[in-house]
């Protein structure tokens, strides 16, 4: 590798001359463009640039300003240099020494990160759009909602107005290159004088927003410094990204548009909301050279045409622009699919804007290497006319990636401001549409009743629509439609408002075609489906005359005491705050009813809590009652039913270093609900004495493979500090270490086993169940199929192979199950057959005594044994499998284990098929996770 590179590089000189002897000419390919270039800066550029195709004429230099500070002055060197990276907190501060010397710019701070820092905003106009920013805000705000703006004056409003355009950058923190792109096109937009630049000033607001993700920024950077700086060899390079970007996520940051759990989601929708931008367009990284998003489909129903057009136009306009440069490896269109908008930049598409992005080829490092590209992507195709050059046939440099984003970006600036008003215009027609669909047609609105057992998952449930700016409404009186009664309280979505579309999208179930290919990321996320609740459509008009209530807030039920004890009863009607509640009154003893019983008149199902007489009880129950929506009811003396006492456990979760991703959503989950917990890292679990320290290790689902489950990131690397130092004062949170390589280990698994056989309690789920079942921790469970959850796009089509080839497949839907063991503790809360989320996990069969030894025919498997089958996949009455989303090859996946709970010495492994926390979306499915944890003691007991 490093030769090529040498080779390639040693022609650089011949390369600069090239470069910097074509720039006259390229600069007056700008016809009339009255730009001085910086001095120094067309050399710059040139050098930084690996190949004169790489490089347009629209950015091979930057124009001087006699007031406006230039990044290159700023920075003493261009964005994009070879070695180099910018900060947060520097570039921030160029940010604010622009806006402070171009009256073209003006900024603004949009959110804080969960680490403390600000997440801002600049704006660039003309002088007169910095001027109108307030009037140009309420103008797109007005086209939002045709409710009070009709058609005549919609238009007045386009007449004056000016589209939006939001630029999102540094989202996934090791796609380094957009940060140093967007602070030069801000620049650019303020001084330069093209005719092309002063039509984009002239006709647009340009948001951008170049620091996304800052607390994953700086990490990055730092990391960059520390391990990656220098080195050009990519086989040689050690991990190019920290263990951690921000507190809870990694690349799942890019899945949270339907629930903004993260603060940059919130920045950023805070943002659609105070400025209705027609455009989110987010930056990324992957495939070469620029993919400019449209997926293959296929597409969501609930998205308006117009949308879809807009954003073929706009890509295929990028497509033609760079082309025309003579930029190769532009393309669109064969990327993902269209279904799924769950992505920041959907934020835009829920709400009848236009979400889009880009795929820049970047090497997650400033140096320059010879990439090897995920994928041949180098054949000529209708989509991809121009295609890269062949894999590893080209170096490619941090400055090259700038060229490629910014050329692409003005290219989609100048096509928006040349259909300014067409922009605006569809903005108001897909509010309208959206409106009048929920008009003229049903579903008319969705009735959510409250008393569906857990009032509070309804509230949740509910304060997830409203902060999505979906209007919801709740019954002064009873309702009576076609449908049938509906109490006072009922929660109304009524469908004629603007956002009636995102509406549907997020109360119905999802069908994704048999025949769509493969999914990019997941095919249902009907929130009453995630939720375990009833949102009933309803086909009565009338339901708009009815007494409603404009919910303001996020509704707060609040729970009662009744009775005066001695005795306090909860009724287990499966609310999810059971665990949250068991740790609010860990200094109370509870018992948990094995078996339905009656108290005054009232039935209690199995897992309803017991209190006996305690001082200070009282008070605790109310206080709980209060805040987690639940109903204490007393009685003069203990229930005569079989019951387990539920002590709080001391409770670790395991997070390996080498995927933090998907367990940060667990520790999300965990820290909302208040739940104490210890950090468990690889280091810790080596240590061993695990028994000593935790009753119940719960490890969550990973993107490993069993062999990278036990042996971590590669000792080769190591040792590898993520800890704060005066050169790396960002990382080391939420966790530190002396070295972050050689994972568990062999001794570290052994560990795990310990723990078992002493009498622990070890809880997986996902992927991170082929931990216990194929790393030998319990016997007689085999892998019949399957492999890690993984798609194919950005280069994993090797790693992707196991799951995506799997006959059996459930990329992401709700699937239907039944308790196998309907008595178990997991079962709590639960009716017999319900259904769970599931994605593409590995497939085993149901266990055995032993499995084949050897071949001979008393070696062969041992007989089957069920008893350690909690939940399997399917419906004991055989109604369909599906509930939301697409399964393919069901058969194979009916009767198997959704479930385990398997013994190992003292102590017991519950192995789950599916993850119970998946990006705090699956509320209804994280109660039997809960129930393993309250009843740990229980499940230990049994023999």
């Amino acid at each position: 590798m490093f030769n090529k590179l040498y080779w390639l590089m040693l022609d650089k000189p011949l390369v600069l001359l090239s470069l910097i002897a074509l720039a006259p000419r390229m600069l007056c390919a700008q016809a009339g463009a009255p730009d001085t270039p910086e001095p120094g800066s067309v050399e710059e550029i040139a050098q930084a640039t690996t190949e004169a195709r790489f490089l347009s004429p629209w950015v091979a230099y930057l124009p001087a300003s006699a007031t406006a500070v230039s990044p290159r002055a700023f920075l003493h060197r261009i964005p994009g240099a070879a070695g180099e990276l910018v900060n947060s907190s520097t570039a921030y501060a160029y940010c604010r020494a622009l806006a402070g010397s171009s009256p073209r710019v003006r900024l603004f701070t949009i959110g804080r990160s969960e680490e403390g820092r600000d997440i801002v905003l600049l704006a660039v106009a003309d002088e007169k759009g910095i001027q109108e920013l307030e009037r140009l805000r309420a103008a797109t705000a007005a086209l939002a909602d045709p409710r009070h703006t009709d058609a005549a004056a919609a238009e007045g409003i386009v007449a004056s107005a000016r589209p939006i355009y939001y630029f999102n950058a540094a989202l996934h923190s090791d796609e380094t290159g957009s940060t140093e792109s967007v602070l030069e096109l801000a620049y650019r937009l303020a001084v330069s004088e093209q005719p092309m630049i002063r039509r984009i000033r002239e006709n647009l607001v340009v948001l951008i927003n170049p620091v996304s993700n800052p607390d994953g920024r700086d990490k990055q950077v730092e990391w960059f410094y520390r391990y990656l700086k220098g080195k050009t060899d990519l086989a040689q390079l050690p991990r190019q990204s920290p263990p951690y970007w921000s507190k809870y996520a990694f690349v799942d940051i890019n899945r949270d548009a339907h629930q903004q759990v993260h603060e940059t989601t919130k920045a950023v929708f805070r943002m659609f909301q105070q400025w209705h931008p027609q455009v989110v367009h987010d930056l990324h990284e992957s495939v070469a050279l620029l993919v400019t998003w449209n997926g293959t489909g296929p597409i969501n129903q609930h998205v308006d045409p117009l949308t879809y057009a807009e954003r073929l136009e706009l890509s295929f306009h990028e497509v033609q622009a760079l082309t025309a440069l003579g930029m190769p490896g532009v393309w669109t269109w064969n990327f993902g699919d269209d279904f799924a908008h769950l992505y920041l930049d959907a934020i835009a598409t829920n709400h009848n804007a236009d979400g889009r992005g880009y795929e820049t080829y970047g090497n997650g490092t400033a140096e320059t290497l010879i990439p090897e590209q995920p994928g041949d992507e180098s054949s000529v195709e209708w989509y991809r006319p121009l295609p890269p050059p062949k894999p590893k046939s080209f170096a490619w440099s941090a400055r090259d990636n700038v060229n490629y984003n910014e050329t692409a970006m003005l290219a989609a600036l100048d096509d928006s401001a040349q259909q300014s008003k067409s922009l605006l215009r569809n903005y108001y027609l897909k509010a309208l549409h959206s409106y009048r669909r929920g008009l003229d047609g049903p579903p008319f609105a969705f009735l959510i009743p409250d008393g569906q057992g857990d009032p509070a998952r309804v509230a949740q449930l509910v304060a997830r629509l409203l902060a999505q700016g979906i209007e919801v409404h709740r019954a002064a009186a009873d309702l009576t439609l076609k449908e049938g009664k509906f109490p006072a309280g009922t929660y109304v979505v009524r469908l004629d408002q603007p956002y009636r579309d995102y509406a549907v999208d997020l109360l119905t179930a999802q069908n994704y075609p048999r025949e769509g290919g493969e999914a990019y990321d997941d095919i249902s996320w009907e929130l009453p489906a995630h939720y375990h609740l009833a949102a009933i459509p309803t086909a009565d008009p009338q339901v708009r005359a009815a007494n409603l209530t404009a919910l303001t807030a996020a509704p707060h039920p609040q729970g009662r005491m009744s009775g005066s004890g001695p005795v306090y009863l909860l009724k287990d009607t499966g609310q999810e705050g059971l665990l949250e509640a068991r740790y609010q009154l860990a200094r109370f003893r509870i018992s948990i009813a094995e078996r339905a019983f009656s108290v005054n008149g009232a039935d209690y199902p199995p897992g309803s809590w017991i209190l006996a007489p305690q001082a200070g009880l009282a008070a605790a129950l109310r206080e709980a009652a209060a805040k987690l929506g639940l109903d204490f009811a007393s009685s003069g003396s203990m229930p005569d039913v079989a019951s387990h006492a539920a002590p709080v456990p001391r409770l670790g979760l395991w997070v390996p270093w080498a995927d933090t991703d998907t367990i940060g959503w667990a520790r999300y989950s965990l820290d909302q609900r208040h739940i104490p917990y210890i950090y468990v890292r690889d280091e810790d679990i080596r240590a061993g004495k695990l028994r000593d320290k935790y009753d119940v290790v719960l490890y969550g689902h990973v993107d490993l493979e069993l062999a990278e489950q036990i042996q971590g990131i590669p000792k080769a690397w190591g040792p590898m500090p993520f800890k704060k130092s005066s050169a790396t004062p960002s990382l080391g949170t939420p966790a530190e270490s002396e070295d972050i390589t050689g994972g568990i280990g062999w001794g570290g698994l052994a560990e795990l086993q310990r723990f078992v056989d002493a009498g622990g309690l070890l809880i997986t789920l996902g992927s991170g169940s082929m931990l216990p079942l194929e790393g030998g921790m319990v016997r007689g469970v085999r892998r019949e199929a399957g492999g890690v959850p993984r798609s194919t796009q950005g280069g994993g089509a090797a790693a992707a192979a196991a799951s995506q080839a799997a006959a059996t497949r459930t990329p992401g839907a709700h699937v239907r199950v039944s308790f196998a063991r309907p008595d178990h503790p997991i079962a709590y809360g639960y009716a017999a057959r319900t259904h769970v989320f599931r994605q593409n996990f590995p497939l085993y069969a149901t266990p055995r005594r032993w499995l084949r030894m050897a071949y001979c025919t008393t070696c062969l498997d041992g007989p089957l044994d069920p008893s350690g089958v909690v939940l399997e996949w399917g419906d004991r009455e055989a109604a369909p499998l599906v509930v939301s989303g697409q399964a393919w090859g069901e058969a194979n996946l009916i009767g198997r284990p959704a479930i385990l709970d398997l013994r190992s010495g003292l102590g017991h492994v519950i192995a789950f098929n599916f993850n119970p926390l998946h990006r705090d979306l699956n509320r209804g499915d994280q109660r039997m996770l809960w129930n393993a944890i309250i009843n740990w003691r229980a499940i230990l007991a049994e023999r």
